[in-house]
Parts: C-alpha cells; sequence; structure tokens
C-alpha cells in the first residue's frame, strides 16, 4: 500500500482547523485519495478541490461507507436467530 500523498495537517488547515473534525478531514483525504491518487494538495486545482469537498459533504450526510467499511461492519454484525427463520417458514 502506498502512503497517502495528501498530508492530513495541510488538509485539515485548508478547511479550517477551527471548523472540521478529524472525523470530517479523514471522510476529506478518503475523497482526495479516491479522486486525485497520487497527487498532493498543491496540485490541486481551485475546482478540483471545490468538488472533493463537495463529495466530502456529500458523504457526511448521506453516511457514506467504502465497500470495504461495509464488508467490515456487515461481518461485525451478529445473525439473529430470528432473521434465519424469516421467509423460511421455520
Amino acid at each position: 500500500m502506498t502512503p497517502p500523498a495528501f498530508d492530513p495537517a495541510a488538509v485539515h488547515e485548508k478547511l479550517g482547523t477551527q471548523a472540521y473534525s478529524d472525523h470530517e478531514v479523514g471522510v476529506m483525504l478518503d475523497v482526495l485519495q479516491e479522486q486525485y491518487p497520487g497527487r498532493t494538495l498543491e496540485t490541486l486545482t481551485e475546482g478540483e478541490w471545490l468538488r472533493a469537498y463537495g463529495l466530502m459533504h456529500q458523504r457526511k450526510k448521506t453516511g457514506w461507507m467504502t465497500d470495504e467499511q461495509l464488508a467490515e461492519k456487515a461481518g461485525d454484525a451478529p445473525e439473529s436467530p430470528e432473521s434465519e427463520s424469516i421467509g423460511t417458514g421455520k
């Protein structure tokens, strides 16, 4: 796995250290790494930053999760006995 190209402290500074939480910075880092892999914060245009900023807010509001996070969450949830009998007539 390659190290992230975006410095979390620089991203937090650009977002605003007083206005954004560590969680929000993490979401923004995920967006930046997905949309602009191998890039740095300094190489992004204002339009690219604003697009990523919009995606970050969209993900925050919708509770968006990556496929890996969804699989991890699904694997952690124990299956209840009631759910096994639903629709089976047992």
